[in-house]
Formats: structure tokens, C-alpha cells, sequence
């Protein structure tokens, strides 16, 4: 009766510790190293669309995709989510194998630490209270509108002939806006 006993974990038996295991602390890092790749790589796409090669490439995999069911929208979903959905299955097998760890509630370090998260960049804004995490990310989207608007703008003076006169360089220009 006591080895069928409530106190025991169904899973693991308590002569194994997780924690300390060399294999599963190696495939506890290599998750999260894969999980950045992808975030980064999420986060870059919208940048790729901006250049001709890239753009190319992308529009050939929703093409490729566009046949089946889910057609172009679908395409464009997938490509847009199918990160999030590779993070999450990658952060629930994390979550798996590190187990039931201890987390202390509050760790005392010698030197101060800033958290992106919680540290107040902007008190009194339009946003109002903005966290370094969120001004980065404001951040990020500025950029990207910065080099659309040149990509557009480079991709519209490559259409213009140099042959023509400023002024009907600029009404072209102006057409084509």
C-alpha cells in the first residue's frame, strides 16, 4: 500500500532529479535558444517583405501554399502564426522537462537591476505609463514604417527613365503616390 502512495509522483520516480540532470539542463537551453531563433525570426518577417529577393522567396512559399484550402489569406495566416504555434509547443515541452521547479519569490542580488518589463520610460505621455519593453517595441514599428516608406520610395524612382526633366520626374512621382 505505501508504494502506490499519494505523496508519490505518478511521472517521475523521486531517485531521479530533473534539475540537475546534464542532458535535460542541455535540452532545457537548446529549447529556449531555438524559441529566440524563432521570435527573432517572426519578428523579421514583416522586415523581408521590404526587400526584392526576400519578397520573391515569400511570395512563393503563399503561392505555393495558396492552392490548397486555405488559399492566399490562409497562406498569409500561417506564415504569420505558425511561430507563435512553434513557440508554444516548443515552451510546453520547456514546461515538461524542467519539471516542478522551486522558485524563490524574491531573489536578493548584490548589484541593481533594471526589468525591461516593469522599468517606466515614459511616466506622463500619450500612451501614458510606458515600459522599456513596450518602447522598444514602439520602437521596432517606427523603424519598420521608416524603411517601407524608403522601400516604396527607392521601388518608385527605379520606374522613373532618367531621361525626363526634374519637373516631370516630379509629377510622376506625384502620380504615382
Amino acid at each position: 500500500m505505501d508504494s502506490n502512495s499519494v505523496q508519490q509522483p505518478l511521472l517521475l520516480s523521486p531517485s531521479i532529479d530533473p534539475t540537475n540532470d546534464k542532458k535535460t539542463s542541455l535540452a532545457k537551453s537548446m529549447l529556449k535558444v531555438v524559441m529566440w531563433v524563432v521570435f527573432l525570426s517572426w519578428v523579421a518577417i514583416p522586415f523581408m517583405f521590404l526587400g526584392e529577393s526576400s519578397s520573391q522567396i515569400i511570395t512563393a512559399l503563399v503561392h505555393a501554399a495558396g492552392g490548397t484550402t486555405f488559399g492566399i489569406t490562409g497562406s498569409f495566416l500561417l506564415l504569420y502564426f505558425c511561430p507563435v504555434l512553434v513557440i508554444s509547443f516548443l515552451a510546453f515541452a520547456y514546461i515538461i522537462i524542467s519539471g516542478e521547479e522551486e522558485f524563490s519569490k524574491k531573489k536578493t542580488s548584490r548589484y541593481p537591476s533594471y526589468r525591461l518589463w516593469t522599468f517606466p520610460v515614459i511616466v506622463s505621455g500619450p500612451f501614458g505609463v510606458v515600459s522599456a519593453a513596450e518602447f522598444i517595441g514602439i520602437l521596432i514599428f517606427g523603424v519598420y514604417i521608416i524603411l517601407a516608406v524608403y522601400a516604396n520610395t527607392l521601388q518608385t524612382l527605379s520606374l522613373i527613365p532618367d531621361q525626363l526633366s526634374f519637373k516631370e520626374q516630379r509629377y510622376i512621382i506625384l502620380c504615382f503616390s
